[in-house]
């Protein structure tokens, strides 16, 4: 049987995954285009271009606001995470990210898109 911790864990993943799959998002400019998809329907991940995706990180640190991103990590394993960007530098963001429920350091050359979060949210 899995300990107190990993329970744990698996309770925040679920949570964050909740999170990031019901959070409203606004449209962003590729909504809507290419493939007829409609924008980003319910399970993908966001596709946004490299410099829309760092002035979006960029000013969510100013802002504070969460973002939800699509994440490929090093094994090519996708997932969309809701995070609160820190610190942009060197090709990193450093946010803390609701689905670890930890502060984390991305590449942001493995970040697919970025959305952000409705107003009402919540």
């Amino acid at each position: 049987a899995p300990d107190d911790t990993h329970l744990a864990a698996a309770i925040r993943a679920v949570r964050a995954g909740d999170l990031a799959s019901t959070t409203p998002r606004k449209p962003g400019p590729g909504d809507g285009e290419g493939g007829g998809e409609g924008g980003m329907p319910g399970g993908s991940l966001p596709r946004t271009g490299a410099a829309e995706t760092l002035a979006t990180m960029q000013a969510a640190v100013l802002t504070g606001e969460a973002l939800w991103i699509g994440y490929v990590n090093a094994e090519g394993a996708a997932s969309q995470r809701v995070i609160a960007p820190i610190r942009v530098e060197g090709g990193f963001v450093t946010a803390y990210d609701h689905t670890a429920d930890e502060v984390r350091t991305y590449p942001l050359h493995r970040v697919t898109g970025v959305a952000e979060l409705a107003d009402d949210a919540g």
